[in-house]
């Protein structure tokens, strides 16, 4: 049997390397601070998280991921570190039908 030759095994590692690779969302990803907001969950007429930034608020698409510890229904100042999703339709809490909402993913949270 012959002993496979660089130009056999490159091209394999390449390929072995690109597809076995998650997407890096790091790259997108911005860190900033911000208030987190709990409104209550969604089962209970609440909306959950909302993350404002400056005049803008967005709705963490993995809420479920942000520690309980913050769910207190007092205004937490906290320095964030996320990824911007676009905009999507929800519906939550008392209001009759969806709306449209900023999403973000949250990669890293904490309370400063």
């Amino acid at each position: 049997m012959r002993k496979p030759t660089l130009y056999l095994i490159a091209p394999l590692v390449i390929m072995l390397t690109a597809f076995s690779c998650d997407k890096d969302e790091d790259l997108d990803a911005v860190e900033t601070t911000a208030t987190l907001f709990w409104t209550g969950d969604v089962a209970v007429d609440g909306c959950g998280y909302s993350v404002q930034i400056g005049e803008k608020s967005y709705k963490p698409e993995n809420e479920g991921d942000i520690d309980a510890s913050f769910k207190v229904y007092e205004p937490i100042p906290v320095a964030i570190k996320l990824i911007h999703k676009g905009e999507r339709e929800i519906a939550c809490g008392m209001l009759p039908g969806k709306s449209k909402r900023d999403f973000v993913r949250v990669l890293s949270i904490r309370k400063i």
